[in-house]
């Protein structure tokens, strides 16, 4: 166990956790870092580990320092560098930041996160260097900021059941699940790192369908300027699996690739929804801005959000097991392929317009518009 204890510690930003952990994990590995500044649960660079009873992070730090006009880096599971975790029988993150580093900046996005895993084939680029983060059985995570993060290189696996719950920003734009040359499954048993090689995950094949629940955006993020681009050698992909009746999450989609007009590796997310399970559409929190970033002045293109773009949404297989999709945004939803039943429930703030909830590009499927 890590304890870092200082007194006097100003007011927590945040909510507590209220799942009982100990009711689905049992003598889990338990990490706490309490500070007044920098809090990381873990921090680790090229290493194996592996947790057989479960892992607990619980942080508690302050992402910016008013006075010195400098943010800090707090985040529960911060790895790097081709290292590989292995969690067994549940993963539970709980992150408090009593001011958080709500700036414009990408600064919050990499300092603050559930899950970080990042810089994969720093040395060497050959896939066993990739850094891997594999969850089985349930994940939960409250995070100030983003909830689960896999950047160059870097992949994700949460089988599930999983629970993610972020808070917004009022100026920096976070997700519940972002992405940057890396993947991430969410209620996947099939390893995130698969899809790096532009699998066709509209094929995805499931058969097991965990509870999962998520408020938070989605980010596919093009991050080929500033400090460390992405050198864009493969796709980014979020693969989610919204299957049960009481799965739900909340939140829009912004895939930059989309937004650009130019998706070499057609990077994006990959919906499965079905079995009434709910999707409410609706950007939570600041917008991203691109508006000063090099490659915009550069091309003229600032492709800030304009709408959830999904590559595939995957349906119910019959009527009575479709997917529910409120569309509770004022931009309408753009989906690549539709396969399966999936209603949509039309409470856009805009729906006077006349104009769609939804477009499609390939309906393979059988999509139900309602009021």
């Amino acid at each position: 166990m890590i304890l870092g204890c200082l007194s006097l510690l100003p007011s927590v930003y945040g909510t507590s956790a209220d799942t009982v952990y100990e009711s689905i994990v049992t003598q889990p590995e338990r990490i706490t870092v309490q500070t007044t500044g920098r809090a990381l649960g873990m921090r680790k660079y090229h290493e194996v580990l592996q947790y057989p009873e479960g892992l607990y992070l619980q942080v508690s730090g302050v992402g910016y320092d008013k006075e010195l006009d400098k943010y800090h880096n707090v985040t529960g599971m911060y790895v790097l560098d081709g290292t590989k975790v292995t969690v067994d029988k549940g993963l539970y993150i709980d992150v408090k930041n009593a001011i958080p580093y709500d700036q414009v900046d990408e600064m919050a996005h990499y300092y603050m996160s559930g899950i970080y895993a990042g810089f994969g084939r720093k040395q060497f680029d050959e896939p066993k260097y990739d850094t891997k983060v594999v969850v089985h059985g349930p994940t939960v995570i409250h995070a100030v900021g983003n909830g689960v993060q896999a950047n160059k290189d870097s992949y994700i696996t949460l089988d599930g059941p999983v629970t993610i719950d972020t808070m917004p920003f009022q100026r920096a734009d976070v997700y519940g699940v972002i992405v940057e040359e890396g993947s991430i499954g969410v209620g996947i048993s099939r390893l995130a790192d698969t899809y790096a090689g532009g699998i066709n995950s509209s094929e995805e094949k499931v058969v097991q369908y965990p509870t999962v629940q998520v408020r938070g955006n989605l980010g596919v993020l093009n991050k080929n300027y500033g400090l460390n681009p992405n050198p864009g050698r493969h796709g980014s992909y979020i693969v989610m699996n919204l299957g049960t009746e009481d799965s739900s999450w909340t939140g829009g989609a912004l895939n930059e690739f989309s937004e650009s007009g130019n998706n070499p590796h057609q990077s994006g997310i990959t919906l499965i929804l079905k079995n009434n399970a709910i999707w409410h559409n609706q950007w939570i929190g600041a917008k991203r801005h691109r508006t000063n970033h090099e490659e915009v002045l550069a091309t003229g293109k600032d492709y800030t959000f304009t709408g959830s773009h999904i590559q595939n949404i995957i349906g119910g297989d019959t009527p009575e097991t479709a997917g529910i999709i409120y569309q509770e945004d004022v931009y309408p939803i753009v989906v690549e392929v539709v396969k399966g039943y999936i209603k949509v429930i039309d409470h856009r703030p805009n729906a006077s317009d006349g104009s769609s909830p939804i477009q499609v590009k390939i309906n393979e499927g059988k999509v139900t518009i309602l009021k």
